[in-house]
């Protein structure tokens, strides 16, 4: 009987989020052949995970942000505080999960966010380290600060795994990088949408936490303008804020830090908001258009989901193309984060030509099936664990 090799995997944000959810669909394949133990902070993700493994959690994982949207700068270095504070349930767990399992094979952090946890849990366990990357990093020439951060991640990571060329390229750790791509598990075969009449409302979809830099609130603001232009549009939300207890939400208030929306933009009269849903099959299934307008300059799941859904997206991106997109053949895209004008012709161009959201639906799903294979990628992390364990 072959061995079942143990992975302690660090999922250090409890909240739903794409990286939780990128993860399922990799877990879910792979559980029956390796034990996992799943170390994560309280919340949505101890409920996910508990379906295929043991679950630690605690308070608070320790982490620390470099990527290139949120890393830290003037006010932002107060969070450091909430990290050290967090940093001491983070040993206390770590130990904890040692004495209950006694030892592991490996180590898989599956956000780079949570690289001090994962170097702890490297110290304590003695094993090989993988390290999930899924933001840009900063890496800003002439930064000292980031060449630090580079070689730190060189020298406690074994592998690392990007989740598209363009993070690949701000890791820039050539022997130890490589990409694994997100992957979508299709229950039932999905059948392309046959068009939308003028006369019925255009549907435009957003998934994902409602917060600031995702540009959430730039949609609602340009949906508004042209609803009051009587241009009939339904705006589809599924997601929620982040939820903070009384006393951290007037901190992060305070400072001026809170990254959540303004929670009145959602009672505008065109939104649906369909909250969190678990099935995400039927978030598209009440969409034509996705829009995730960011200030990441890099695209989430939800580009590749709409487009096995044959769903065209409208994205905010400085290059043209992507590996899950291509401007003006699978959805269109503007350059820089806040253009309301931009984002207001985007959608307008959409609702007036509506050919085009099934041309560049059947365009987006092609693209995605070709770069987003669930049986290549699936084999490629269950050959990078096996190596890992075995070395």
């Amino acid at each position: 009987m072959k061995k079942k090799y143990k992975i302690l995997f660090i999922q250090p944000i409890g909240v739903f989020s794409g990286s939780l959810k990128s993860s399922e669909e990799y877990i879910k394949n792979l559980y029956k052949k390796f034990s996992f133990i799943f170390f994560t902070q309280r919340g949505y993700s101890s409920k996910i995970l508990n379906d295929y493994g043991r679950v630690f959690n605690t308070i608070g994982i320790c982490k620390f942000d470099n990527t290139e949207n949120s890393h830290y700068k003037g006010i932002r270095w107060i969070l450091i505080i909430r990290e050290i504070i967090y940093l001491i349930f983070t040993i206390f767990n770590l130990v904890q999960i040692k004495f209950c399992v006694k030892d592991v094979d490996l180590i898989h952090l599956n956000e780079i966010t949570g690289l001090p946890t994962a170097i702890f849990a490297k110290y304590i366990f003695k094993k090989p380290l993988i390290v999930h990357v899924r933001s840009l990093n900063n890496n800003k020439k002439n930064s000292k600060f980031s060449k630090l951060y580079l070689k730190i991640v060189e020298k406690f990571a074994d592998k690392i795994l990007a989740i598209d060329s363009d993070v690949l390229h701000t890791i820039n750790i050539k022997k130890k990088s490589t990409i694994l791509r997100n992957v979508f598990n299709l229950k039932k075969k999905i059948n392309l949408k046959k068009g939308v009449k003028i006369k019925e409302s255009l549907r435009i979809g957003y998934i994902g936490t409602f917060l600031k830099y995702k540009g959430v609130e730039v949609l609602i603001n340009a949906t508004d303008v042209l609803f009051k232009k009587d241009f009939k549009i339904e705006l589809v939300l599924a997601g929620t804020t982040i939820k903070r207890n009384f006393f951290l939400k007037k901190i992060y208030q305070f400072f001026n830090i809170d990254s959540n929306i303004n929670e009145n933009l959602l009672k505008k009269k065109f939104i649906k908001n369909l909250g969190f849903i678990k099935d995400i099959n039927n978030f598209y299934k009440k969409i034509d258009i996705l829009c995730f307008p960011s200030s990441l300059n890099s695209l989430g799941r939800q580009i590749f989901e709409a487009g096995m859904h044959g769903i065209p997206s409208i994205v905010c991106l400085k290059k043209n193309y992507a590996d899950s997109f291509i401007n003006k053949k699978t959805g269109l895209s503007f350059k820089r984060q806040g253009d309301l004008k931009k984002l207001e012709n985007i959608i307008e161009y959409f609702y007036l030509n509506r050919k085009q959201i099934l041309t560049m639906g059947n365009k987006a799903k092609k693209l995605i099936k070709k770069n987003h294979s669930i049986e290549d990628n699936l084999k490629k992390l269950e050959n990078i664990y096996l190596e890992a364990a075995r070395n």
